[in-house]
């Protein structure tokens, strides 16, 4: 009989703390708003548990690599918050930019003194106020060992499958359904806990790879010859969650969750092929019957309950899409500004200097739809320069958590590719403005970075 020690108060704190902060912050951070008294919540809340994540990591050893995340993350805020420093008026007016602003300011009456980088200097310091949640949940991550970190993997799982379950009944409710929280809404669709249905699709595509790893690995060890009870409830919870999630994706009814969705499947053949080469050994015809299985039903369920909404929202011509039209204008307005930007959050102040008027909407563009063009535009060459940076460290990682082996390898490739999914659906919208998604691809970062999930505690 193997004896397996009891995790101590000590283990068991942080995983508490860590878990219902990122529960709430799942469920309370989904507006995409700046200036929402919930975000100004959850900011509060992650305060005190920066000071106790830094003080349980103060003293500890950290791997190269966590040191470069952290310098990394360091890099983006301490630019965000320089944006808010005033500027003699000589430097301010030879900005990108500024020239053409100055007239209108002394028409307005506003002296030619000193002023901020940024555009909009209150929307800059939100900005870096909303940076506060995901660095306190990342830094957390960062003081826990292997198996902790995975603990916290399988809670974002569980939260996207209850998200998952209130968007199924958001749909019941109908459009007017108390169960959508927020005003500005789509008021048609399931949208989980947030505002926009295309974040609760971010959230459920993430979640993909997380149920796929729970199943390798339990199926792994069944196929070991570990025929335990748990081990078979673990494979059957990872097995339902992913029919879940592709359910409740295609009720979502996102094209970038679908597109996003296929990806997933794609990369969950190749942890499921990657696994059990690494291992030596081909799955057992049962377990391959099971993840079969999986798969089938999920497309099947898919296809039923939400073919007929994308065939009709794919019927519109993608090119005519508005975001493509607001990606252009934000490109050129990045070029416009110059190399320093226009402030984070000032967004909206910088696209309607530069939108043509042949462009111009009923509806008030606020965000680029396209958050790479953003950051150029707001943050000028850093924040151009630094994410790019954190692409060649996320490529660093995923490629040395496909070369380890055994189960802690395969959550690391599952928080790899979900790190790579918000990314890319970052092309085509704005996920990581939300605390919740923000958080989310935080912890995922942090498992990648932290120190060998192999080590003991």
């Amino acid at each position: 009989m193997s004896y397996r020690p009891r995790a101590s108060n000590g283990q068991l704190a942080p995983l508490l703390i860590g878990g219902s902060f990122l529960g709430v912050c799942v469920l309370a951070g989904g507006g995409t708003r700046q200036g929402l008294p919930v975000e100004a919540m959850l900011q509060l809340l992650s305060l005190p548990l920066i000071v106790y994540a830094g003080m349980r990591l103060a003293g500890r050893p950290l791997a190269a690599v966590t040191s470069i995340a952290l310098v990394w993350f360091g890099l983006i805020a301490a630019w965000i918050a320089a944006q808010i420093i005033p500027l003699p008026p000589g430097l301010w007016t030879r900005l990108g930019g500024r020239d053409e602003l100055l007239p209108e300011l002394l028409a307005a009456g506003v002296p030619l003194g000193w002023h901020a980088l940024s555009l909009d200097p209150d929307a800059s310091l939100r900005a870096l106020l909303a940076l506060l949640p995901p660095f306190a949940i990342g830094l957390l991550a960062l003081g826990l060992h292997g198996q902790q970190r995975v603990r916290l993997l399988q809670t974002i799982l569980v939260f996207a499958i209850a998200s998952a379950v209130l968007g199924l009944a958001q749909l019941a409710g109908g459009p007017d359904s108390p169960l959508r929280w927020h005003a500005v809404t789509n008021a048609q669709g399931a949208v989980g806990p947030f505002a926009n249905r295309n974040h609760l699709a971010t959230l459920l595509v993430i979640s993909l790879p997380l149920a796929t790893a729970q199943m390798i690995n339990a199926g792994a060890r069944i196929i070991a010859g570990e025929q335990r009870p748990r081990r078979t409830a673990a494979l059957t919870v990872g097995i339902v969650a992913g029919v879940l999630l592709l359910l409740s994706l295609a009720m979502v009814r996102s094209r970038a969750g679908v597109v996003l969705a296929g990806l997933a499947a794609v990369a969950a053949a190749l942890m499921l092929w990657h696994r059990h080469e690494d291992a030596d050994q081909r799955p057992r015809a049962g377990v391959k019957r099971w993840l079969a299985l999986a798969g089938i039903g999920g497309l099947v369920l898919a296809v039923q309950f939400g073919f007929w909404g994308l065939l009709q929202r794919f019927d519109a011509d993608p090119m005519d899409d508005l975001r493509w039209t607001i990606t252009r204008n934000t490109l050129v307005g990045a070029e416009h500004f110059g190399p320093l930007g226009v402030g984070a959050g000032g967004f909206i102040a910088a696209y309607q200097s530069v939108e043509p008027a042949t462009d111009r909407q009923s509806v008030l563009i606020n965000r680029a739809h396209n958050d790479w063009a953003e950051w150029w535009l707001e943050g000028g060459w850093p924040l151009a320069i630094l994410p790019a940076a954190g692409l060649l460290l996320l490529l660093w990682r995923t490629y040395a958590a496909w070369k380890r082996r055994g189960d802690p390898a395969v959550w690391q490739r599952a928080a790899a590719i979900g790190l790579w999914l918000v990314l890319l659906h970052s092309l085509s919208d704005y996920p990581l403005r939300t605390t919740a998604i923000a958080c989310v691809a935080a912890m995922l970062l942090a498992h990648l970075v932290a120190r060998d999930p192999n080590e003991a505690p």
